[in-house]
């Protein structure tokens, strides 16, 4: 025998099921789905990572380098002088090492740590827990928690509309858990 709780809006006991039970049903309760899960994030590596900016300056000097050779090799070829054409090459080559120099020791650009991404899980997984907790009314198509739900001193909530629900789960969970 399965126990129903009683509708804070419509006092029936008929047609109120545990959250779950009305999201798994057929067909389903759309309005009391669990809480999303958290974001997967990339956990923050030592790794230097190229910055954009610097990327496209690399290029640029890369590039020069890559004409400045041409220029000696044509010059090497025709019977120019090499002299006056090597003459330009080393201040850019010098700037493109100082270039890849700073950009790879640069800090990571951010990301998400262990700690940030075990809180996220904390909350997602205490938001589960309420919404565990809560009942809908599938006559009245509103969420509630009966008195003493997630805790025995915790007091019974007033109906609670669809658009309203997943705010409530969250504010739930943060009073529910809160340190004392």
């Amino acid at each position: 025998m399965t126990v129903s709780e009683q509708c804070p809006q419509c006092g029936g006991t008929d047609s109120t099921l545990r959250a779950r039970q009305a999201y798994e049903g057929d067909p389903p309760a759309v309005e009391v789905a669990p809480p999303a899960a958290p974001p997967v994030t990339e956990i923050a590596t030592a790794e230097p990572r190229w910055n954009p900016a610097t990327r496209t300056v690399a290029l640029i000097v890369g590039g020069y380098l890559a004409v400045a050779l041409v220029a000696v090799l044509v010059a090497d070829a025709t019977g120019v002088g090499v002299g006056a054409v090597l003459a330009g090459v080393p201040l850019p080559g010098l700037g493109f090492w100082v270039v890849l120099h700073l950009a790879r020791g640069r800090d990571p650009l951010p990301a998400a740590n262990a700690e940030q991404v075990s809180f996220h899980k904390v909350i997602w997984t205490r938001r589960m827990q309420v919404w565990e907790h809560a009942w809908f009314c599938s006559a009245c198509r509103v969420a509630f928690w009966p008195a003493g739900a997630l805790k025995p001193t915790f007091p019974a909530s007033p109906a609670v509309p669809p658009h309203e629900f997943p705010l409530m789960v969250a504010t739930m969970a943060d009073r529910a858990y809160a340190q004392a």
